[in-house]
């Protein structure tokens, strides 16, 4: 849904450039507005059941996961706002973005530090990815959407990673054969 949707978004608008205007100009287009903020309240839940299950499975310690559900919460709650809200609202468009832009970065960084604290090699991947969100916001462009594409791209990549590693080792620790063990 990820890329699929913002692929059919374009190929309805075709002179539509993301060096030129950010992506939330799809949420209030007539022939994409629909789809586009229904693809993101989606993907704001897909992303929180995602890492909320994710953080179930690698933190046990509580002191580890408070803060990161914390920053998931409001990241998610910030998801569905942006797309909620149009972008002719500017300032009240603008605040929910930007909380959504910053405390996923954070909580994709602070996964992996916190991960990092036990085994150095687990955390590296979700910290390189933090600060690679971080970095592509210095995108040289006038507008955010180039940014919005890398920033997306990142978070789906993060997402897939952890999804199928999680179903892989849940699936290792289960006693039933066969591909019905990952759907227990």
């Amino acid at each position: 849904m990820g890329i699929f949707a913002p692929a059919y978004c374009w190929y309805l608008r075709p002179g539509f450039n993301p060096m030129e205007k950010p992506l939330s100009d799809f949420g209030i287009q007539e022939p994409t507005w629909l789809l586009w903020n229904s693809t993101l309240v989606f993907l704001a839940v897909g992303i929180f059941l995602n890492a909320y299950t994710t953080l179930r499975f690698y933190f046990k310690k509580r002191r580890y996961r408070y803060p990161l559900k914390v920053l998931l919460i409001v990241s998610s709650i910030s998801l569905f706002f942006t797309a909620t809200i149009p972008m002719d609202y500017e300032l009240f468009h603008k605040i929910p973005a930007f909380l959504f832009f910053f405390t996923y970065n954070l909580f994709v960084f602070s996964f992996g530090l916190f991960r990092s604290f036990k085994h150095i090699r687990a955390g590296v991947l979700s910290i390189f990815i933090g600060l690679t969100m971080t970095f592509s916001l210095l995108l040289p462009f006038k507008s955010y959407g180039v940014f919005e594409i890398v920033y997306f791209a990142l978070i789906l990549l993060w997402n897939i990673y952890f999804l199928f590693k999680r179903i892989k080792e849940e699936g290792m620790k289960s006693n039933k054969e066969g591909f019905l063990k990952f759907f227990q």
